[in-house]
C-alpha cells in the first residue's frame, strides 16, 4: 500500500469523490487536515476553558461567597473573590496543557520522549523543590481555610506580629516592635489568631502581702466597672467584667485578678484602660506595687 493510500481519510475520498487524482487528493489532505485539525483543538479548548470559568465562577464561587459569609472575617467576600479566581486559573492552565499535547500529537510529534523528559525533568524539580512546594501547597490550603486574612493578630511558633501579606509561598507579619518577618506557609505548624471572634482581657493586679485585701478588691471590681460603663468601651464589652478575687499568693505580693470577655480586637485595649483605672484607686493603698503594664 503506497503512503498515500495509508493515509486515506474523509477529505481524501470526497477529493476522489469529485474527480480530482489521487496524488492531488492525497497531498490536499496531507496539507489541510493537519491544521484544520489543530484549529479545531484551539476552538474546542477554548470553549472548554470559557464554560469551566463560568461554572467555577457560578457554582463553585456562589458556594465559597455562601460558606464565606457564615465567617467572621470582615475579609471573608475578598478571600472567596480571590479563591474563586485561582482555581479558574488552575482550570484555563490545565486546559491549555491539555490542548498543545493534543495539537502536538495530532500534527505528528511523537510525544513519547517529550513526556518522558518533562518527567525526568519535573521529579528532578519536584525532588529539589521539596520545600517550597510544601510552601506553595500549605499557602493554598491556608487560604482555602481561611486560617487567617491580611490584618490578623497572629503567632507563629515563638513569632508574633500582624499579617501584612499572604501568598501562596509566605507569610509576612509585621512584629510589635516593627520587625518584618517572612514565614514559609510549609513552616506553619501551630497558629494562634487572636483576631477572631471574641478575646478574654485579663488584668492581673500584685501588691504587697500587708495590702487591705477587701480594699484591694473593691479598687479592682470598681475599677472594671467604670471602664465597662465608660462609653468610649461599652460597644468592646461583650459581658460585663468577672472578679476572681485573690489567684496567687506569694511571699512577696498578693495578686488580684479580674477578666472581661470583649470583642477580640479590643481586648488589649480595654485591659490598659482597667490597669489605669486599678492604679488610680490604688494610690491609697499602702506598701502597694503598681500593676503590669
Amino acid at each position: 500500500m503506497s503512503p498515500i493510500l495509508a493515509t486515506e481519510g474523509w477529505l481524501y475520498q470526497l477529493l476522489r469523490w469529485a474527480g480530482v487524482g489521487d496524488p492531488t487528493a492525497g497531498h490536499v489532505q496531507q496539507v489541510l487536515v493537519k491544521p484544520v485539525s489543530v484549529v479545531l483543538v484551539v476552538v474546542v479548548a477554548a470553549v472548554v476553558g470559557w464554560l469551566g470559568n463560568r461554572v467555577i465562577r457560578r457554582w463553585i464561587g456562589s458556594a465559597v461567597r455562601h460558606a464565606a459569609s457564615r465567617a467572621d472575617s470582615p475579609r471573608a467576600e475578598r478571600r472567596a473573590v480571590t479563591l474563586t479566581a485561582m482555581v479558574a486559573n488552575i482550570w484555563r492552565v490545565v486546559v491549555v496543557l491539555v490542548a498543545v499535547f493534543v495539537a502536538l500529537g495530532t500534527v505528528g510529534v511523537n510525544l513519547t520522549p517529550v513526556l518522558a523528559g518533562a518527567t525526568i525533568v519535573g521529579a528532578t524539580i519536584g525532588f529539589g523543590a521539596q520545600s517550597m512546594v510544601r510552601d506553595l501547597l500549605a499557602g493554598f490550603l491556608i487560604t482555602v481555610e481561611g486560617q487567617f486574612d491580611i490584618g490578623d493578630t497572629v503567632t507563629v511558633a515563638d513569632t508574633e506580629g500582624v499579617v501584612e501579606d499572604l501568598t501562596l509561598r509566605v507569610t509576612r507579619l509585621r512584629g510589635p516592635d516593627g520587625t518584618v518577618w517572612y514565614v514559609p506557609n510549609g513552616d506553619i505548624r501551630r497558629l494562634g489568631n487572636t483576631a477572631r471572634g471574641w478575646g478574654r482581657a485579663t488584668v492581673d493586679v500584685p501588691v504587697a502581702p500587708g495590702a487591705d485585701v477587701d480594699r484591694l478588691l473593691a479598687a479592682v471590681e470598681e475599677a472594671a466597672a467604670t471602664v465597662h460603663a465608660d462609653p468610649r468601651y461599652q460597644r468592646a464589652f461583650l459581658e460585663p467584667p468577672v472578679q476572681w478575687g485573690v489567684v496567687d499568693l506569694g511571699i512577696d505580693h498578693v495578686t488580684a485578678r479580674v477578666t472581661a470577655r470583649t470583642t477580640a480586637e479590643q481586648r488589649d485595649r480595654v485591659a490598659r484602660a482597667i490597669r489605669q483605672e486599678v492604679a488610680r484607686r490604688l494610690g491609697d493603698l499602702e506598701h502597694t506595687t503598681p500593676p503590669p503594664s
